[in-house]
């Protein structure tokens, strides 16, 4: 099997997932019912719901963050801090935890989307044919590609949520990122709220995890971390999503390695990003995670000296 095969078989079909999309959504129906219906629900989100979740891949988070179901996570930061590649690293974690993972990379195609995670996987940026072929027949049993690159619509993207999860089994799907919806334009904050809020939804409903990307405003010092006010667009996009993260990367210590204020030795033990949980609406901790970043991998390290 050549590269090309390989990746075929992580791609979704865009007809398809319409047509089963349309057939959906024809059954959907709202009951109200009374408490005492959700008695065993309330019991065991006590006993066992509260705690459980699936791990970010840092031991440093475990205590303060799972990626729970029926929940929605924004992803934020100024464009160009690492918020897709720490995305990369967070699924390839959860793939490990036999998690069914579909990524809708919009600014990206898929074939980057994937050299990105045989990199981070292979610690080097040198894969060999034999390699990159195994990685992807690994995978495909748990990530998909939504192969749109550029824009799609906001139904279509829906529609990818109700195939994923009914005919792949996906728990966790990422959207990178939400202005390149073609329908939904960056000052139309009534379209924006509507699918914010079908996104919870579906969360709701399919009992999957969302991981959208939304990009913040430019700051006026780049030193000055975002939150979650700063994103771009509605209002409605932090307060309708259960848990907001953004991804601030230390600009300060590249400036002084880059102009000689500093060696890299000097900074060694500032952080080359700093990830901010700014809400989490379902577990009362909020905080920060510091980083140090590998350039060879591509990935992100919990220390300056962990492998």
């Amino acid at each position: 099997m050549n590269i090309g095969d390989a990746l075929e078989k992580l791609t979704v079909n865009k007809e398809i997932i319409n047509e089963y999309y349309k057939g959906e959504s024809a059954n959907a129906e709202f009951l109200v019912k009374s408490t005492d219906v959700f008695t065993e629900d309330v019991v065991r989100y006590f006993n066992s719901e509260i705690h459980s979740g699936k791990s970010l891949g840092f031991l440093k988070t475990e205590d303060d963050f799972k990626i729970r179901p029926a929940e929605l996570t924004v992803l934020t930061g100024v464009s160009g801090h690492g918020k897709s590649m720490f995305l990369s690293q967070i699924i390839l974690s959860l793939m490990k935890q036999d998690t069914k993972c579909l990524i809708a990379s919009l600014e990206m195609r898929p074939v980057l989307t994937l050299a990105r995670m045989v990199q981070q996987t292979l610690k080097s940026s040198e894969p060999t044919d034999d390699y990159v072929i195994k990685f992807c027949n690994r995978a495909k049993e748990k990530l998909y590609l939504y192969d749109q690159t550029g824009s799609t619509t906001s139904e279509d993207m829906i529609a990818t949520l109700y195939w994923g999860k009914h005919v792949l089994g996906v728990e966790v799907f990422v959207i990178d990122s939400l202005m390149k919806m073609s329908d939904i334009s960056e000052d139309n904050y009534d379209r924006q709220k509507l699918f914010i809020d079908r996104l919870a939804t579906c969360c709701r409903d399919l009992q999957v995890h969302i991981f959208l990307v939304a990009h913040t405003r430019k700051m006026a010092d780049e030193h000055v971390v975002p939150d979650a006010t700063h994103i771009l667009g509605s209002s409605h996009i932090r307060n309708l999503c259960d848990n907001i993260i953004c991804v601030f990367r230390n600009k300060k210590k590249e400036y002084d390695i880059e102009h000689g204020d500093k060696t890299e030795e000097e900074l060694k033990g500032l952080p080359d990003c700093v990830v901010y949980l700014q809400k989490q609406r379902n577990y009362p901790v909020e905080g920060k995670w510091s980083f140090w970043f590998d350039k060879k991998s591509l990935s992100y390290k919990e220390s300056p000296n962990a492998r």
